[in-house]
């Protein structure tokens, strides 16, 4: 049995559903509201420690880290086409998402909580904000909800973020300019992994990701989301709009 804890289909949550259903398996769904603090509950720590979404029980092991886990799926279900069929091929796929988590996650969540987290939780009550903050029981996570709520966000970091951003759109219209996909000759969790970074920073990082500054990045994101998989994943939002819910995560305390 599969089961997925998981947010809005936006970021590494994204990642997962967008898999699941490319391959086509049927999973249970767990809805943890991460702007409710769901995530620091001891009912979800007691699944991840951590307090990061998503993770995926399957019978009674539990996977964390998206990039990961759809390194999972894609080698536990090769007839869906996600995985590279040789050590060069893996080897590859690793680097890239390696590259694009270190590059894009903690400006996705840096310029995403910017634009919208920090609006939102100006209209919250902010004694019942101060007491959430200083209750989440996950010490390195507190400063970045903080910052949120304070909307803190300095030139210079959002300015990193921004430049991070472009070093890899850049990087994005190099290779897409002599392929249709990021890794190899086809589709793969390459393609998902990086999708579901891109399809929000076009939104949030619109004066560098946009179709004059990366035509070819923008024909990909066009063939990507007009696959069945990844209109059904996005579809699956519960609570808030697709693509424009973001909360603080651990990015900044590993990869700054």
């Amino acid at each position: 049995m599969i089961e997925l804890y998981h947010w809005e289909p936006v970021s590494h949550s994204a990642r997962v559903l967008i898999c699941l259903q490319e391959i086509g398996v049927d999973y249970k769904s767990h809805y943890v509201d991460l702007l409710e603090f769901e995530q620091f509950a001891k009912e979800f720590m007691a699944v991840n420690p951590f307090a990061q979404v998503p993770v995926l029980k399957v019978n009674d092991v539990i996977l964390t880290e998206s990039s990961l886990i759809n390194e999972y799926l894609a080698e536990t279900y090769p007839d869906a086409g996600l995985a590279a069929t040789d050590s060069l091929g893996w080897y590859g796929t690793i680097i890239w998402s390696k590259y694009i988590d270190y590059n894009l996650s903690s400006s996705l969540a840096t310029l995403g909580c910017l634009k919208y987290l920090a609006p939102m939780l100006n209209e919250r009550d902010s004694g019942e904000l101060k007491d959430a903050i200083n209750a989440i029981p996950v010490a390195e996570r507190q400063p970045g909800w903080q910052m949120a709520a304070d909307n803190a966000y300095g030139d210079e970091q959002v300015g990193h973020a921004e430049r991070k951003t472009e070093l890899a759109i850049n990087r994005m219209e190099g290779i897409l300019a002599d392929s249709d996909w990021l890794v190899g000759d086809s589709y793969s969790i390459a393609d998902i992994d990086t999708f579901a970074m891109i399809v929000s920073l076009q939104d949030v990082a619109s004066e560098i990701v946009n179709r004059d500054a990366a035509p070819n990045t923008f024909e990909w994101l066009d063939r990507i989301a007009d696959r069945p998989a990844v209109k059904a994943a996005l579809a699956t939002n519960t609570k808030h709009e697709t693509g424009k819910a973001f909360v603080p995560g651990p990015e900044h305390s590993r990869w700054g």
